[in-house]
């Protein structure tokens, strides 16, 4: 069993400096340390570099161009040589013993990933239906327990099951609700997501998105939950209330015309989704229901 663990990173040189040796030290289980650099433009490379001189098994990958956050972890899934992948922002600080507490979950060959418990934040992915949409929402338990999605920064997936999935898809670029998709896509194919509390890491909340304007960020996440709907969902009557509900947000705010238009631009860009359909909608969402 050979791990690879994966750092994406975009002009963070001052995470890097704060978080990687952590993740170096902490990750012993690992025979490989990659930072996949997404064409940065500060002092990354020069400081990864130098620390490569003190641990040889820090990889690095970089772009001429920056690619977004999900092709540029997809690219480093391809080229990591672990059976096991394990995600990690560069605003996370792993603790001892992440790594293996989260491997004992893979001995069940229906489980396609683990998300680790955010220190203050220790909750796994639960989601719902209401008024046209999937809405996701903490859920809390004191032991391991089922999750919707696994954090794109903060988990460790099975290489091949990844792969074959698709990894991440590209349609939501530059971010946000593509590991939610991927979860989705997992459920729906017949896999299985864990969540384990006691596979700590602490999440620094200083990620690549503080970089954009906040107009930016409500823009590309109002888009991407409608997308999440329009790529995942097929259960005819969710998705005529999810007409429904749309139509009502133009109505309340005419810019959601805007989402609507730019979500449907995406989806003639970018091909269909990937998954086995073994479970239906409502199957995944009833999981989840408390």
């Amino acid at each position: 069993m050979k791990i690879s663990v994966i750092v994406t990173n975009w002009n963070g040189l001052k995470l890097l400096k704060k978080f990687l040796e952590e993740v170096i030290r902490n990750s012993p289980e690992a025979q490989e340390i990659i930072l996949a650099d997404d064409a940065s433009t500060d002092k990354s490379l020069i400081y990864v570099k130098k620390l490569q001189k003190k641990y040889p098994k820090l990889i690095i990958l970089t772009h001429k161009k920056n690619i977004g956050f999900s092709r540029n972890s997809n690219q480093a899934a391809k080229k990591a040589t672990g059976d096991f992948l394990v995600f990690l922002n560069n605003d996370i600080k792993p603790h001892l013993g992440y790594i293996k507490n989260s491997l004992v979950h893979f001995k069940d060959p229906k489980v396609i990933g683990v998300g680790f418990s955010e220190v203050e934040h220790e909750n796994y992915g639960s989601i719902y239906w209401k008024n046209g949409y999937i809405q996701l929402r903490p859920g809390y338990s004191e032991k391991t327990h089922i999750s919707a999605w696994i954090s794109g920064g903060s988990s460790i997936v099975r290489k091949d099951y990844f792969l074959k999935l698709g990894g991440f898809d590209n349609i939501y670029e530059p971010f946000y609700f593509e590991d939610f998709d991927f979860g989705f896509r997992a459920w729906k194919s017949g896999y299985k997501l864990l969540w384990e509390p006691t596979s700590l890491v602490e999440h620094k909340h200083e990620s690549t998105t503080s970089k954009f304007s906040r107009r930016f960020l409500i823009y590309v996440k109002e888009r991407n939950h409608l997308l999440s709907v329009l790529r995942n969902i097929t259960d005819q009557k969710l998705l005529f209330e999810n007409k429904i509900f749309s139509f009502l947000r133009v109505l309340s705010g005419p810019n959601y015309l805007k989402i609507i238009r730019a979500a449907k631009k995406q989806i003639k860009k970018y091909p269909a989704p990937i998954y086995i359909n073994q479970f239906s909608d409502l199957d995944i969402i009833k999981l989840f229901e408390q």
